[in-house]
């Protein structure tokens, strides 16, 4: 195994007095200047589960130690170049066990990948600062790819029978004539990952699987390779965007060439978050069939490019779901909130829904607006009107329940007897009142609503 450090001996000489010669007995050796040199080194394995643990011997009272998991295994490139170190369990492991330095920001590379070493303090250091522990930086970018960079068998090329230099093809290293390598348990490699376009200024984070978050602003744009946020005039030169997109589109990848640098696109890629300052949005609308009627237009005055030359949040997605798990889902807006599909709309309440409208109650049907082919709508109790909701209001009548009421009436009518001059006289048939009863029984199916009913 390395040294830990190099050792630069450097002895210093100490005189008190100005008028006299050093003496031996006043020179004293200042300790050694440890000097840490970092070393590449190829990571063999990741140290990820219980299993994990378990195969590499890493226990302690025979119970897994989760210290180490996060950890990987790895092989000096120059002083441990050739040894088998994966051939080793348990105590013996340990000395090729590198930690990641950085516990809140830890980038786990793969099999193959390469990773700075660097000899640090640890906890054992409280009983000696000379302690140290092996800790490991970020991958080395070898290839330039946001996907993987992985050298494998860099570390062993003299126990390798036959090594097949790696071409980096479509952004990823593959092997020349032969199958795509194992980088891992738990870690498909793809050839579909490019590489994210950067603009000057920007600040990105880029996974490994066509994710990135960009902090950037809308400058100028690339003649070359444009974005869809800079566009506007030149009052948005300059301004703060921030991106988080999940994806990148197959049908833009499709039409690149090897090594091309990929811009998002945010009506293709699957899923992409912005928030902007001022840049009018290039967002195409789902709901695409806006006419002179919609209430949308109408009521809230939308224009997709105007009203997002504010600050906006746009997201887009196949789906969006938002979920207020144990609370409440809330949404406020100053100037209007708007709703529209070209498919289905529906609302399922449990227990109480209430709409409460500020305007006077003459001028509601120049404010309010509903038109639908079909609207269902169940409730125990409801009430329409001031009155009703007061609890002053009269109950309603059902339709067919009234209908069949007043047919017994009306055919009740002729079958009364009159008790007159001479005795009782029953009613005579074809008389003006019998006329007039059948006209209103004919009359009563009509007052019927063909398309509303009530319960």
């Amino acid at each position: 195994m390395a040294k830990p450090h190099i050792e630069k001996n450097i002895s210093s000489f100490i005189n008190e007095k100005t008028d006299s010669l050093l003496s031996g007995g006043q020179q004293s050796k200042e300790k050694l200047d440890l000097f840490y040199e970092i070393e590449p080194a190829e990571v063999l394995r990741i140290i990820n589960t219980k299993q994990d643990l378990t195969e590499l011997q890493l226990l302690v009272d025979g119970v897994e130690d989760l210290s180490f998991l996060g950890c990987v295994v790895c092989r000096r490139v120059y002083t441990e170049n050739n040894e088998d170190i994966l051939s080793f369990k348990g105590i013996p492991l340990k000395k090729y066990i590198a930690k990641p330095l950085d516990v809140n920001f830890v980038k786990l590379p793969v099999v193959g990948e390469l990773v700075p070493l660097i000899n640090f303090l640890d906890s054992d250091s409280t009983k000696n600062i000379y302690n140290k522990n092996t800790f490991y930086l970020n991958s080395i970018n070898s290839w330039n790819s946001p996907h993987q960079n992985s050298l494998q068998n860099i570390s062993a090329l003299d126990s390798v029978e036959s090594t097949e230099v790696a071409n980096p093809e479509d952004g990823n290293p593959f092997v020349v004539g032969g199958e795509l390598p194992e980088l891992g348990e738990f870690f498909t490699e793809r050839d579909d990952i490019k590489k994210v376009q950067m603009y000057e200024g920007d600040i990105l984070i880029e996974g490994r699987f066509g994710q990135h978050i960009r902090l950037g602003s809308s400058d100028k744009i690339l003649e070359e390779n444009p974005n869809w946020w800079s566009e506007g005039s030149d009052e948005t030169l300059g301004r703060p965007v921030t991106i988080i997109s999940n994806g990148q589109s197959t049908e833009n990848i499709g039409e690149l060439e090897p090594r091309d640098l990929y811009k998002t696109d945010i009506n293709r890629d699957p899923s992409t978050i912005i928030l902007t300052e001022n840049q009018p949005t290039s967002l195409d609308l789902a709901y695409l069939d806006l006419g002179e009627d919609d209430a949308i237009l109408n009521t809230l005055e939308f224009d997709s490019v105007v009203d997002t030359q504010n600050p906006t949040i746009q997201m887009n997605s196949g789906t969006i779901m938002l979920n207020a798990r144990d609370n409440k889902l809330l949404g406020f807006a100053k100037a209007g909130i708007g709703l529209a599909t070209s498919g289905n709309m529906s609302i399922d309440v449990t227990n109480t829904i209430e709409s409460v409208c500020d305007e006077k109650i003459e001028e509601m049907t120049s404010y309010y607006k509903f038109t639908t082919p079909k609207m269902d709508a169940e409730a125990t109790k409801s009430n329409l009107g001031e009155k009703a909701v007061a609890g002053s209001g009269e109950p309603m009548v059902l339709g067919n329940k009234l209908v069949d009421v007043l047919t017994k009436l009306i055919d009740a009518i002729p079958k009364y007897i009159f008790v007159g001059g001479g005795g009782p006289h029953p009613n005579q048939a074809g008389n003006p009142g019998e006329l007039l009863h059948k006209q209103l029984k004919t009359q009563l199916k009509q007052i019927l609503s063909k398309n509303h009913t009530l319960d």
